[in-house]
Protein backbone atom coordinates (compact mmCIF):
# COMPACT_ATOMS: atom_id res chain seq x y z
CA UNK A 1 0.00 0.00 0.00
CA UNK A 2 2.86 2.34 0.84
CA UNK A 3 4.42 1.71 -2.58
CA UNK A 4 1.12 2.43 -4.33
CA UNK A 5 0.80 5.78 -2.54
CA UNK A 6 4.41 6.65 -3.41
CA UNK A 7 3.84 5.84 -7.11
CA UNK A 8 0.60 7.84 -7.15
CA UNK A 9 2.29 10.86 -5.52
CA UNK A 10 5.20 10.58 -7.97
CA UNK A 11 2.85 10.52 -10.99
CA UNK A 12 0.93 13.55 -9.70
CA UNK A 13 4.22 15.39 -9.26
CA UNK A 14 5.24 14.58 -12.81
CA UNK A 15 1.97 15.90 -14.17
CA UNK A 16 2.68 19.31 -12.63
CA UNK A 17 6.23 19.54 -13.96
CA UNK A 18 5.74 18.06 -17.42
CA UNK A 19 6.13 20.26 -20.47
CA UNK A 20 4.54 19.84 -23.86
CA UNK A 21 6.47 18.77 -26.93
CA UNK A 22 4.49 19.17 -30.12
CA UNK A 23 5.14 18.27 -33.75
CA UNK A 24 4.55 21.05 -36.23
CA UNK A 25 2.36 19.94 -39.13
CA UNK A 26 2.38 20.55 -42.87
CA UNK A 27 -0.67 21.84 -44.74
CA UNK A 28 -1.58 18.17 -45.21
CA UNK A 29 -1.49 17.51 -41.44
CA UNK A 30 1.70 15.44 -41.73
CA UNK A 31 4.65 15.73 -39.39
CA UNK A 32 7.12 15.52 -42.29
CA UNK A 33 7.22 17.44 -45.57
CA UNK A 34 9.64 17.70 -48.48
CA UNK A 35 11.29 20.86 -49.78
CA UNK A 36 12.10 20.50 -53.47
CA UNK A 37 14.33 22.84 -55.50
CA UNK A 38 13.37 26.48 -54.82
CA UNK A 39 10.04 25.62 -53.20
CA UNK A 40 8.82 26.79 -49.81
CA UNK A 41 7.13 24.62 -47.19
CA UNK A 42 5.57 25.55 -43.87
CA UNK A 43 5.29 23.47 -40.72
CA UNK A 44 2.83 24.99 -38.26
CA UNK A 45 1.28 24.22 -34.90
CA UNK A 46 -2.26 23.24 -35.96
CA UNK A 47 -4.13 24.92 -33.08
CA UNK A 48 -3.39 27.89 -30.83
CA UNK A 49 -0.44 26.99 -28.66
CA UNK A 50 -0.71 27.26 -24.90
CA UNK A 51 0.45 30.85 -24.35
CA UNK A 52 1.16 30.22 -20.67
CA UNK A 53 4.57 28.88 -21.68
CA UNK A 54 7.25 31.56 -21.32
CA UNK A 55 9.99 29.80 -23.29
CA UNK A 56 9.71 27.87 -26.53
CA UNK A 57 12.46 25.72 -28.01
CA UNK A 58 11.95 25.13 -31.73
CA UNK A 59 13.95 22.59 -33.71
CA UNK A 60 13.79 21.76 -37.41
CA UNK A 61 15.58 18.75 -38.89
CA UNK A 62 16.65 18.39 -42.49
CA UNK A 63 17.34 15.00 -44.05
CA UNK A 64 18.92 15.03 -47.50
CA UNK A 65 17.08 13.07 -50.19
CA UNK A 66 18.98 14.23 -53.28
CA UNK A 67 20.87 17.11 -54.89
CA UNK A 68 22.78 19.85 -53.09
CA UNK A 69 20.79 20.87 -50.03
CA UNK A 70 20.65 24.61 -49.41
CA UNK A 71 18.20 27.33 -48.58
CA UNK A 72 16.94 28.78 -45.34
CA UNK A 73 14.78 27.91 -42.39
CA UNK A 74 12.96 30.72 -40.60
CA UNK A 75 10.87 30.61 -37.45
CA UNK A 76 7.76 32.79 -37.60
CA UNK A 77 4.96 33.63 -35.17
CA UNK A 78 1.39 34.89 -35.36
CA UNK A 79 -1.29 36.12 -33.01
CA UNK A 80 -4.18 35.29 -35.37
CA UNK A 81 -2.99 32.29 -37.42
CA UNK A 82 -3.12 34.23 -40.70
CA UNK A 83 -0.44 36.91 -40.55
CA UNK A 84 3.00 35.52 -39.71
CA UNK A 85 6.09 37.53 -38.79
CA UNK A 86 9.76 36.64 -38.48
CA UNK A 87 11.53 37.07 -35.20
CA UNK A 88 13.72 40.14 -35.24
CA UNK A 89 16.90 38.44 -34.07
CA UNK A 90 18.53 35.18 -35.17
CA UNK A 91 15.41 33.92 -36.93
CA UNK A 92 17.05 32.62 -40.13
CA UNK A 93 19.37 29.63 -40.44
CA UNK A 94 21.05 28.51 -43.65
CA UNK A 95 20.78 24.83 -44.52
CA UNK A 96 24.00 23.17 -45.67
CA UNK A 97 24.66 20.20 -47.94
CA UNK A 98 25.03 17.39 -45.42
CA UNK A 99 23.10 14.15 -44.95
CA UNK A 100 21.22 15.48 -41.92
CA UNK A 101 21.17 18.54 -39.73
CA UNK A 102 19.11 20.09 -36.97
CA UNK A 103 18.64 23.81 -36.50
CA UNK A 104 17.15 25.39 -33.41
CA UNK A 105 15.81 28.52 -31.82
CA UNK A 106 15.00 29.58 -28.28
CA UNK A 107 12.12 32.02 -28.06
CA UNK A 108 11.50 33.76 -24.75
CA UNK A 109 8.00 35.15 -24.07
CA UNK A 110 6.94 35.75 -27.70
CA UNK A 111 3.33 36.70 -26.88
CA UNK A 112 2.01 34.73 -29.87
CA UNK A 113 -0.52 31.93 -30.24
CA UNK A 114 0.87 30.29 -33.37
CA UNK A 115 4.35 29.34 -34.47
CA UNK A 116 5.65 27.92 -37.74
CA UNK A 117 8.86 27.08 -39.53
CA UNK A 118 9.27 28.29 -43.11
CA UNK A 119 11.74 26.20 -45.14
CA UNK A 120 12.87 27.42 -48.55
CA UNK A 121 15.15 25.45 -50.86
CA UNK A 122 17.73 26.55 -53.43
CA UNK A 123 18.96 25.09 -56.70
CA UNK A 124 18.34 21.43 -57.46
CA UNK A 125 17.64 19.62 -54.23
CA UNK A 126 15.20 17.56 -52.25
CA UNK A 127 15.19 17.42 -48.44
CA UNK A 128 12.78 16.10 -45.87
CA UNK A 129 11.92 18.51 -43.05
CA UNK A 130 10.45 17.90 -39.62
CA UNK A 131 9.96 20.37 -36.75
CA UNK A 132 9.07 20.25 -33.07
CA UNK A 133 8.33 22.86 -30.47
CA UNK A 134 8.86 22.37 -26.76
CA UNK A 135 7.15 24.77 -24.39
CA UNK A 136 8.07 25.26 -20.76
CA UNK A 137 7.43 27.61 -17.91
Amino acid sequence: MKNLLFILAFMIGLSFTASAQTDLLSQYSKTIDTVTNTGTKYLTIPTPYNVSYKTWEVAVSYTKISGTVGGTATVEYSIDGSNFYSLKRDSVYTATDVAGQTLGWRIVDPGAKYIRVKATGTGTMSAQIKAKVYGRQ
